[in-house]
């Protein structure tokens, strides 16, 4: 039964994204090149929705907010300039592969052979990676509010204030 649940829930997910063309990398590519901001401005809004509710949530003590803040270092914001060229040279984030894969485009199905290849090899050498790559540039575990020197609840009304802004001043400048 819970995999039927399981499909069934996917499948709507892949309805939504495909129908909305929602991907995260494409909704950034479509601001800068094209001045489209009706993916950018989904975006926002579901930030600046769910950042509050994802506190909320927490405070009430019905989810864990935090459970895969890792340790950073030189080699996190590396892994974050890899993966970034990975989602131009891929065309798209991975939920834009997925439905793209739905949509008959090819490519978007050699992108996830690769992005499952990539995350195999990650699985299988971590330890490795993590001894000689990411312990020696450790500088620890931190969030914006502690960089900031400011409560949490106050990180998180700036950054739902600002989402919305965003949102709004998008709304009212561009058309698309």
């Amino acid at each position: 039964m819970e995999s039927l649940i399981g499909f069934a829930f996917g499948m709507a997910i892949g309805f939504v994204l495909e129908r909305g063309q929602f991907c995260m990398a494409s909704a950034f590519r479509d601001f800068f090149l094209f001045r489209h901001t009706h993916i950018l401005r989904a975006v926002m809004l579901y930030l600046a929705l769910l950042t509050p509710a994802f506190f909320l949530f927490h405070r009430a003590g019905l989810i864990e907010t935090y459970p895969y803040i890792k340790d950073a270092g030189l080699f996190t914001a590396l892994g974050g300039v890899i993966f970034g060229i990975g989602m131009v040279l891929a065309g798209g984030c991975a939920s834009g592969t997925l439905y793209r894969i739905g949509e008959g485009y090819v490519t978007s199905l050699v992108a996830l052979v690769g992005m499952l290849l990539g995350i195999a090899v990650f699985g299988e050498s971590y330890s490795w990676i993590k001894e000689v790559l990411i312990d020696p540039t450790n500088i620890g575990r931190f969030t914006i509010a502690q960089v900031a020197g400011i409560p949490q609840s106050m990180a998180i009304l700036f950054g739902t204030a600002g989402f919305a802004a965003i949102y709004l001043w998008m709304k009212r400048s561009f058309r698309k």
